[in-house]
């Protein structure tokens, strides 16, 4: 790594613990997640997903860390190492899907087979949960500081930070009606929204 390279990720580095420190902290109430069998996206890390579904969840990461983070958290749940653009299960295997702040690191690219493959492996009555950031440039870094409390009352507080990129509600959701899905909600906030997709 070259010097300049070197400065270059310190200062990628302070202006991100820069932001983090002064970034406000967003409150998300959920108040459910889906019925039956669920396929959690990118589901390592907090584990947000699989600590109120419990056995319901199956969390796929394709990082062993982000798995190893989260496993204790909640026990219950199937962990599987998975990139979610080819997925190892059969057609309508699961009953709905979620994705807790997880296309954010996600190219668009990305995303538009991700969703392809949702829409393979959930059921023909199955919804599509997604809770992300909207993004409307391509340079420097997102961050979001989220306090999320569960049905149960429990609270995370915790933070997802990644390299800009355009990711907003109407790009979101029209890569999931491409794939198929007919978005039905749509909860829109400043710093994050939710999309409720239905196969």
């Amino acid at each position: 790594m070259s010097k300049a390279q070197r400065k270059s990720k310190v200062f990628r580095t302070l202006s991100f613990m820069f932001q983090l420190a002064t970034k406000r902290m967003q409150k998300i109430e959920i108040e459910s997640i889906p019925e039956g069998k669920i396929i959690d996206i990118g589901g390592g890390g907090e584990g947000i997903i699989a600590q109120i579904g419990k056995e319901r969840v199956t969390a796929i990461d394709k990082f062993q860390r982000e798995i190893d983070e989260a496993k204790h958290k909640a026990p219950e749940a199937i962990w599987v190492l998975a990139d979610a653009k080819k997925l190892d299960f059969s057609d309508e295997h699961f009953d709905n899907a979620t994705s807790f702040f997880s296309i954010m690191y996600m190219s668009n690219e990305d995303k538009k087979v991700v969703f392809k493959e949702v829409y393979r492996v959930i059921s023909q009555e199955g919804e599509f949960w997604i809770w992300d950031v909207p993004m409307e440039k391509e340079e420097g870094v997102y961050l979001i500081k989220i306090k999320a409390v569960f049905p149960h009352d429990t609270v995370v507080r915790t933070g997802y930070g990644v390299s800009s990129k355009v990711q907003t509600v109407d790009v979101t959701k029209k890569m999931l009606e491409d794939s198929g899905f007919k978005v039905e909600i749509i909860k829109s906030k400043k710093q994050w929204y939710f999309l409720k997709a239905k196969k």
